[in-house]
C-alpha cells in the first residue's frame, strides 16, 4: 500500500510539473499576426507612416545587445530554463585575443563587458584568475558552436551574466577585432532604404508624415510614434524593412510594441482612437526579387562557360519544428519560393555544365536544433557541392539588405565550419559599403562565393520594394 501511494505521488508530481511547464510556456496576449490577417487595410483621415525593424547600430550600443539577449531569453528559451539564463552570477569576462574558444584555456588578459581589465577595486581580473577566483564557463549546450567565457563571481555584474557575455563578444568581435573599420554598415545602409522609401511616398502624397526607428530602441520608438500622433495622424501604417515578417521580429516584437505605444497615447488623450494598419512585407513585391536576381546575374557573368555551378538561396533560418505557429512559415513562400523559381530560370540562360539550385538556412539546421537533419543547412549545401565536384557554390542570403553581425560573423562561423580556409579570428576588411561584401573560400576544387547583399547599385530595388509595400496601403485611401 505504501509503495502504491509513493508511486501515485511520483506520478502526480510528474503530471503537475508537466502541466506547470506547459502553462508557463503557453502563448499569451493578442496574436498580432491574426490581427494582420483580419485587418481593415483602408486608411482613414490623416495618415502617418512608421517604419521599424531590428537594425544593428553602426558603433557599439550596449542597450541593443542587452535588449536582444533579453528578448531571446523570453522568446526562445523555455521556462524554467529562462530563469537560470537570466541570473546574474557575476562579471562575464573574455580574453580579448582568444574570445571565441570552445574549451578551457589559460588566459593572458581578461576584460569585462565594458572593456575594463581591472575590477572596481583596481585589481586586474587576471590576478583574480591566478588566485582561483575566476572560473571557466563552458559553451552552452543549446547553441551550436557557442564559445565559453570566464566568470568572476566575487560580485554581481549588474546584468544577467549571459547578457554580459553577449555584450563582451559584440564589443570585441563585431566592433573591434573582427572588422578593420570597427563599425558595421547595417544601420546606415538600412536607413538609406527607409529614408529613400519615405522620400518616394512624400513625392507621391505630398506632406505625408513619416517616422522610423530601430525596433530595439524602445524609448526612441515611442517618441517617434507619439510625434506622428501629436501631429494629428488618425491612421498609422506600420512597416518593416524585412522580406518576410515573423512573430519573433514583428508580430511579437516591433509591431506589438507599436500597438502598445499607440494605446498608451490613446489613454492619455481621452476620446482619441487611432486606426493601425500593418503593411505587407516588402518580399511580396517583385523589385526585391529583382535585386537578388540582378546580383546573381552579375556574378554568373564572371564564371567560365562549362562550369558546374550550385546556387544556395539562403534564409536566416529558425527552429521551425519548435515554433510551428510562426508567421514566417506561411508568409515565406510568396518571396522565398518565387525567388527560388527566378534563380532556377536565370540559370537556364547560361552555358554551364551541371547546375543545381537549393534553398537552405544559415541557422538552426544544426545537430542541436535539427538532430534528424530534416532541414538543409547552408554548411551542408556547400559540403554537398564540394563532395559532388562542383566548380562553384554561390551563397545568396536573401533576407538581408545590409551586412551585420549575422552575415559577417555568426553565419560564417556556421556556414564555413570545417573549411580549411575559414578562421574565426580573421579580421574582415570592408571599407566600401556601396559595394557588396564578397567572401571567397576554396575547398578542394570548389570555390565557395558569398555573394553579399544588395547595396550600392542594387539598393534602389530594395527601396522600391519598401515603397510599394507601404503604397499598397496608402493607395487605398479615398
Amino acid at each position: 500500500m505504501v509503495l502504491v501511494l509513493i508511486l501515485f505521488l511520483i506520478i502526480a508530481v510528474f503530471i503537475g510539473g508537466f502541466g506547470l511547464v506547459k502553462y508557463k510556456n503557453r502563448r499569451t496576449g493578442l496574436d498580432y499576426f491574426e490581427v494582420y490577417k483580419a485587418q481593415d487595410t483602408v486608411p482613414a483621415g490623416k495618415v502617418g507612416v512608421f517604419v521599424t525593424g531590428l537594425v544593428m547600430p553602426t558603433v557599439l550600443d550596449n542597450s541593443f545587445f542587452y535588449n536582444i539577449t533579453k528578448k531571446i531569453f523570453g522568446t526562445i528559451i523555455p521556462w524554467p530554463f529562462r530563469l537560470f539564463a537570466a541570473m546574474d552570477r557575476g562579471v562575464a569576462l573574455l580574453d580579448p585575443v582568444r574570445y571565441h574558444e570552445h574549451h578551457a584555456f589559460t588566459p593572458t588578459k581578461l576584460e569585462d563587458p565594458f572593456g575594463n581589465d581591472c575590477d572596481l577595486d583596481g585589481e586586474p581580473f587576471i590576478e583574480k584568475y591566478k588566485r582561483g577566483e575566476v572560473r571557466w564557463m563552458p559553451p552552452s549546450n543549446r547553441i551550436y558552436l557557442d564559445h565559453g567565457y570566464f566568470l568572476y563571481a566575487g560580485r554581481k555584474g549588474g546584468m544577467p551574466s549571459l547578457c554580459g557575455k553577449t555584450l563582451n563578444k559584440a564589443r570585441i568581435w563585431y566592433y573591434d577585432k573582427g572588422i578593420a573599420q570597427k563599425k558595421l554598415p547595417h544601420w546606415e545602409e538600412t536607413f538609406k532604404v527607409i529614408n529613400g522609401a519615405c522620400a518616394m511616398l512624400k513625392g507621391k502624397y505630398g506632406t505625408i508624415e513619416c517616422r522610423s526607428s530601430g525596433a530595439l530602441q524602445y524609448y526612441e520608438m515611442k517618441l517617434r510614434l507619439h510625434e506622428l500622433l501629436d501631429a494629428g495622424c488618425e491612421t498609422i501604417v506600420l512597416s518593416a524593412p524585412m522580406a518576410i515578417y515573423s512573430h519573433f521580429e514583428e508580430f511579437n516584437s516591433s509591431f506589438k510594441h507599436c500597438f502598445e505605444y499607440i494605446q498608451e497615447w490613446e489613454h492619455a488623450h481621452a476620446g482619441k482612437k487611432i486606426k493601425v494598419i500593418m503593411a505587407p512585407p516588402m518580399g511580396h513585391f517583385k523589385p526585391l526579387r529583382d535585386a537578388f536576381v540582378e546580383m546573381l546575374k552579375d556574378r554568373l557573368d564572371t564564371l567560365p562557360e562549362g562550369s558546374d555551378v550550385m546556387v544556395a538561396v539562403t534564409v536566416h533560418g529558425m527552429p521551425f519544428d519548435n515554433f510551428p505557429w510562426e508567421a514566417w512559415l506561411p508568409l515565406a513562400p510568396a518571396y522565398r519560393d518565387r525567388l527560388f523559381d527566378d534563380v532556377k530560370e536565370l540559370m537556364k540562360s547560361y552555358r554551364f555544365g551541371r547546375t543545381h539550385v537549393v534553398i537552405c538556412q544559415d541557422e538552426f539546421a544544426d545537430p542541436i536544433w535539427d538532430p534528424k537533419k530534416k532541414h538543409l543547412s547552408t554548411n551542408q549545401a556547400y559540403l554537398n557541392a564540394i563532395q559532388e565536384g562542383y566548380d562553384y557554390a554561390i551563397g545568396l542570403p536573401i533576407e538581408f539588405f545590409a551586412e551585420n553581425s549575422d552575415t559577417l560573423f555568426h553565419h560564417a562561423l556556421k556556414n564555413y565550419h570545417g573549411f580549411d580556409e575559414y578562421n574565426v579570428y580573421e579580421t574582415i576588411d570592408y571599407p566600401d559599403w556601396s559595394m557588396p561584401y564578397v567572401r571567397t573560400i576554396k575547398q578542394g576544387k570548389t570555390t565557395i562565393i558569398y555573394n553579399g547583399v544588395p547595396v550600392g547599385k542594387y539598393q534602389p530595388h530594395v527601396t522600391e520594394a519598401l515603397y510599394q509595400a507601404v503604397d499598397s496601403i496608402l493607395s487605398k485611401k479615398a
